[in-house]
Order: structure tokens, then C-alpha cells, then sequence
């Protein structure tokens, strides 16, 4: 195999990413257990998400033409988000050490590493969850209606982005990342070093392998009392539907719906939209508005 094809196959052996090989076993094996507890209502959902007109439906051919092209135009681009974290970090480093002096303590203090990983985790979700509530906002709308505008709901449609919101994510990953990584270089003098599984934050490992892909698809997995901490399948498929985009803008954690006053049971089903209009259309904001916005 030349190294030509290793590059290509990347998206399927990075544990970094949500479509990674192992993620997809486990919403599948998640997806069949939950299938079996109720085989005779619940079967046919399950041979819908496998069937071949599910993955060829014209929305998800519209999912795949979208990933392609923003592969595409942020490798000619150039933009690595590797190089401006680090980028953000020294602005971040240097302008604390403008304020006070390094404070110097111990970087290998389990209580600071803890500290760090849970800080982390919230700042990254809560900075999720506040850019999504503005992308329902009637200035951004335009560009999150791409997404809402799926039809059929598959593994890869997180990826149905328009450019430009994808760029938006990418700049809240940098600012968030870049800041929380040189404030603990400012602390400790040295880098983080978070909880990992196979070198990804244990975090999103968990997260990835506990159905995340089942997020986007036609299972409703719900997760009873725990929705009121953790976002499930159903909650944000519920969200897609018509009538729920107004709820449930969580990424990971509950609790920022539950603080905002814009959560919602997952148990409730939800038709999605009927109409799948033309991407070029969407691409350069001309779609009809099919949905309401906050």
C-alpha cells in the first residue's frame, strides 16, 4: 500500500475523528442491541439504516459531495489547525506573562492534570453549544440551514457543513484549544498532558465510541434519566426534525440546554424535512427558507 493510499484512508484509521473504523463497529453493535430489546417494532428501523437506498438516498449523496468539496478547499487552503492552536497558545502564553510572572507548578500534579481535562471539556462544550445557538440566529442561518436541510440523517451528515460554518468550528476549536494550552504552559512551563486513549482525549474516545455516529441517523436512542446530563441520539435527532430546532443544541453535556431553558425529552419522534433542495443552491445561500430560526 503506498503511502498515497494510507493518506485516503486516514478519515477510517484516525481515532481522532468520529468515522473512524472502531466508531462505526460500535454504533453498529449499540444500534443492534438496541434493535434486540425490541426486535419485532424496532427491526425495520435497524434494516433501513443498512439498506443500500438509505446510504445512496439523494441526501446523503448531498453529504458526501459536501465533505469532498470542503476536504478539498481547506487542503488548498492550507489551513492546519494543528499550526494555529499552537499559534494561539504563544499569544495566549505571552500575554498572561505580561500580567504576572509564571507561577511554576508542579506539571505532573494529578489534581492540576485533572483540573485542566474537566475545564477543558466544558469550556470546549459550552463554546459548542453557543456558536450552535447562534447559528440559528437569523445572521448565521443561512449558512447552518445546509445542515438542517438533510432529509435522511447518516453517520457523515455532522459533516454536511457549509464552508464558511465549517471554518466558524474550526476557528472555536483553535481559540478554545489554543487559549486552555498556553495558559497551562504559563502555569506549569510545560504541555498538557490529558487523559488519552490510543493519543485522542479520553473524553472524546468515550464519546465517539458510545454512539456518537448514532447521533446523525435513524436510530432513536434515548437515554432515559441520564438525558437530563449527557445529550443522546434521539435528543439531537430530534433537534433535525421539524418543529425541534429550537431544542437540544448540545454537543456532549446536558446541562447547557438545561441552564438556557432549551431542552427536551429525546422520546418524543419528529418528522424530518421532506424536501431536499439543490446544493449549489444552498452553497450559495439561495434556498428557500424552509425552516424557522430563533
Amino acid at each position: 500500500m503506498s503511502p498515497t493510499d494510507i493518506h485516503w484512508l486516514e478519515w477510517l484509521t484516525n481515532p481522532a475523528g468520529r468515522t473512524f473504523w472502531g466508531f462505526w463497529l460500535s454504533s453498529l453493535v449499540i444500534a443492534l442491541s438496541w434493535a434486540l430489546l425490541d426486535w419485532p417494532s424496532r427491526s425495520a428501523l435497524l434494516r433501513q439504516w443498512l439498506s443500500k437506498a438509505y446510504w445512496l438516498h439523494p441526501s446523503a449523496r448531498q453529504d458526501y459531495w459536501l465533505i469532498a468539496l470542503n476536504t478539498l478547499l481547506f487542503t488548498l487552503l492550507g489551513f492546519s489547525t494543528l499550526l494555529w492552536v499552537i499559534e494561539i497558545a504563544n499569544i495566549s502564553y505571552q500575554q498572561l506573562n505580561k500580567l504576572a510572572p509564571p507561577a511554576q507548578l508542579a506539571p505532573t500534579s494529578g489534581w492540576l492534570i485533572a483540573v485542566y481535562a474537566v475545564l477543558l471539556l466544558l469550556l470546549d462544550d459550552a463554546s459548542r453549544y453557543g456558536l450552535h445557538r447562534l447559528l440559528h440566529s437569523r445572521w448565521l442561518w443561512p449558512l447552518h440551514r445546509l445542515h438542517h436541510s438533510a432529509t435522511i440523517l447518516t453517520p457523515l451528515t455532522f459533516l454536511r457543513l457549509h464552508p464558511l460554518e465549517q471554518l466558524l468550528y474550526q476557528c472555536r476549536s483553535v481559540l478554545v484549544h489554543g487559549t486552555m494550552s498556553g495558559s497551562y504552559f504559563f502555569l506549569t512551563q510545560t504541555t498538557p498532558e490529558l487523559w488519552l486513549i490510543f493519543g485522542v482525549s479520553g473524553f472524546v474516545w468515550l464519546f465517539n465510541m458510545f454512539g456518537a455516529n448514532l447521533r446523525h441517523s435513524q436510530i432513536p436512542l434515548h437515554y432515559g434519566w441520564l438525558e437530563h446530563l449527557l445529550i443522546s441520539p434521539a435528543q439531537h435527532q430530534q433537534h433535525h426534525a421539524i418543529g425541534g430546532l429550537r431544542c437540544n443544541y448540545g454537543s456532549m453535556l446536558a446541562i447547557w440546554d438545561k441552564s438556557f431553558g432549551s431542552w427536551r425529552s429525546g422520546r418524543q419522534v419528529l418528522p424530518l424535512p421532506a424536501t431536499t433542495h439543490s446544493l449549489i443552491a444552498q452553497l450559495f445561500l439561495k434556498t428557500p427558507k424552509s425552516h424557522h430560526h430563533d
